[in-house]
């Protein structure tokens, strides 16, 4: 999650939000976004528009159901967000092979088997 802000030259700035501040924002607490921020996903997934009020940003920060929407990488205040974006990705990447790796296996055992029980067959016969 970001918050965002446009200066009067159009560039526009973009911030982390803080564990500190979500946790100020479960207790329905955002006065850290201002009128000056926006919301928004880094990767724009989300974004919660101009002039939301109050309601709409507790739906957004507390309500939606991001786990398998977001991409998701722990707040750390010196990390910038390229850096977030690529451990996140190496992350996915490993679990990807952790599952590939499981079904390889799971392949092994189940041919291992299978031979057993021929080689069985075989000797019986």
């Amino acid at each position: 999650m970001s918050k965002e802000h446009s200066d009067k030259t159009g560039v526009v700035h973009i911030f982390s939000v803080s564990s500190q501040e979500r946790e100020e924002a479960k207790n329905e607490n955002i006065d850290f976004v201002g009128n000056h921020y926006s919301l928004n996903c880094y990767h724009g997934v989300w974004d919660e528009g101009v002039a939301p009020g109050k309601e709409k940003r507790l739906r957004i920060i507390n309500e939606i159901n991001r786990k398998r929407k977001c991409f998701f990488w722990p707040y750390n205040p010196e990390m910038l967000f390229k850096a977030a974006v690529e451990l996140q990705k190496r992350e996915q990447e490993n679990e990807q092979l952790k599952k590939s790796n499981l079904y390889t296996r799971i392949g092994l055992w189940i041919a291992a088997i299978g031979l057993f029980f021929s080689a069985i067959v075989s000797l019986i016969k």
